[in-house]
């Protein structure tokens, strides 16, 4: 999945310290999808989705770049200045992270026991 994940970011060389994000960001996608199916193992079905999650993870967090999402915090017109502030990926998706896959994940979703 690793290898799906750099080619949907375009990446192909990339240095240790990438790889390893990239890796956590990919088992960070892992893990949310199987706690919202109930799964102990990722099916073959799924790998694509996770590895979509995946890169979305890394786009909302501006990983491998220095432009992250902004919130502005203030403004004042007088002289004109605008306040910025970072924000989470919580913050910056607006919401729960997977409601898009939602439709994909619930055909693999099991009731939790």
């Amino acid at each position: 999945m690793l290898k799906k994940l750099l080619m949907i970011l375009g990446k192909s060389n990339i240095t240790s310290d990438e790889s390893e994000l990239l890796q956590f960001v990919l088992d960070l996608a892992v893990d949310k999808v199987k706690n919202y199916c109930h799964i102990e193992v990722v099916p073959k079905g799924l790998e694509n989705t996770v590895v979509r999650i995946a890169a979305d993870f890394w786009r909302a967090e501006g990983y491998g770049s220095e432009d992250k999402p902004k919130e502005v915090t203030s403004v004042k017109r007088g002289d004109v200045s605008t306040s910025f502030a970072s924000v989470s990926t919580a913050e910056a998706v607006q919401g729960d992270f997977l409601s898009k896959y939602r439709a994909e994940l619930n055909s693999f979703r099991k009731l939790k026991r």
